[in-house]
């Protein structure tokens, strides 16, 4: 060895040796390592298989796991003295016959120094928290960070699995666990997973949990897998509301144009190939020009109170959509257009109170005209449907009724 990397290696913050690949015997030892037997009196172990403490650990088959990136750190119980102490060792290959280890002591991992300032501050600021899991022995160890985004102290943060499973939703505990299982199974490198975890005031939010394995034994398996939960609550209230926009219409929360094609479309294909009927009614909330004369806010509480109206009418089954400013698509699976003409008309006719709600909020239910059309008489697809719905409306609004069929 050169003199700057002997110097570098014996002055090495951490406990560190050099260890002879073939052979499994340690060559040398750093400062670090000697003054850690030394101080309670013990010797220092002279091989690989017993400073790890594990008599099957072959070095030269661990060493080519390192080469081939499918180890990092090797967790190890080491005795010293009369003590065993966790931990974990990382290797470096520094030639064909030899290799590099230090070791980091894991035993009493203290998250408040490893929280240092800058690292609290940006924990703080991404709502996130450090937690570490010891696979064999199942437990938790979590960061301060994680009791802010619990709502809890640091004493009830869960500390095994099992506690920490029973603070996550019912419906994404199969996923998140389902996950984890396959990390450790095959010995994967990095998992991540979204699921709604609760909070000590039984409120749920949703979290992403990135997780790395940090240690391993001799073998590859998982032995300790640290890792980031961070709040993502804000970011799925996002993704909803963009969802919902690209789903639902904002006004009346029915099935916008887009959605309702791909509904339409589905129902038609059951039909045909079921053989069964089908039956499209264009709604037009405004035959007689009402609304037009409206401000603005005004013709909108009607066109949603008609909106709801009508939905509140339909069958489950039914599929309802706004299409245009005042114009609704009512798709009628498994229905004739002799039960369907009897539908609308009981959809048109509201009761007393119905009415009531529908005067008061500038919505009248004389001011609908609806257009019927089948299939396949009167078009064999969506398009050719709407076409032909449409077309009975403009009669019906031309002949002054509410309920117009196809000729």
């Amino acid at each position: 060895m050169s003199v700057p990397f002997t110097t570098a290696f014996h002055h090495m913050p951490t406990p560190a040796f050099i260890a002879h690949i073939p052979s499994g015997e340690i060559v040398a030892a750093n400062e670090r390592l000697e003054s850690l037997y030394l101080n309670v009196g013990a010797a220092r172990q002279e091989t690989w298989q017993d400073l790890i403490n594990d008599q099957n650990s072959i070095l030269a088959e661990v060493v080519a796991q390192v080469e081939r990136g499918l180890l990092e750190q090797v967790s190890a119980k080491m005795h010293v003295g009369d003590r065993t102490i966790a931990a974990e060792v990382s290797l470096t290959i520094l030639d064909d016959e030899h290799v590099l280890g230090y070791i980091s002591h894991t035993e009493h991992l203290d998250f408040s120094v490893a929280e240092n300032t800058l690292l609290k501050f940006a924990l703080t600021e991404s709502s996130a928290g450090i937690w570490m899991w010891d696979v064999e022995d199942d437990t938790v160890s979590c960061s301060p960070s994680i009791t802010t985004l619990l709502g809890c102290s640091l004493e009830n943060t869960p500390h095994s699995t099992v506690a920490w499973h029973e603070r996550v939703h019912p419906d994404d505990l199969h996923k998140l666990s389902r996950t984890v299982e396959e990390h450790v199974e095959h010995k994967q490198r990095y998992y991540e997973c979204d699921y709604r975890l609760r909070r000590a005031n039984d409120e749920y939010i949703w979290v992403r949990e990135r997780g790395r394995t940090y240690s391993q034994s001799a073998d590859g398996s998982v032995q300790k897998i640290i890792g980031f939960v961070e709040d993502i609550s804000h970011q799925k209230a996002l993704e909803e509301h963009l969802r919902s926009q690209a789903t639902f219409d904002e006004l009346t929360g029915l099935l916008n144009r887009g959605a309702a094609l791909t509904h339409f479309t589905k129902q038609l294909g059951l039909a045909r190939r079921q053989y069964t009927p089908l039956t499209m009614a264009k709604i037009d909330l405004d035959c007689r020009g009402l609304l037009a004369d409206m401000p603005l806010e005004k013709r909108n509480t009607a066109i949603h109170t008609s909106a709801r109206f009508i939905y509140k009418k339909i069958r489950e089954s039914d599929i309802l959509a706004r299409v245009a400013h005042d114009k609704l698509l009512l798709l009628l699976p498994n229905t004739s257009l002799k039960d369907a003409e009897k539908l609308i008309q009981g959809i048109i006719k509201p009761t007393e109170e119905e009415q009531k709600v529908l005067e008061f909020s500038d919505a009248s239910y004389r001011n609908l005209c609806v257009g019927l059309a089948t299939f396949p008489e009167d078009g064999e697809t969506i398009e050719e449907l709407a076409q032909s719905a449409n077309s009975a409306v403009e009669k019906g609004r031309s002949q002054g009724v509410a309920v117009s069929l196809m000729d």
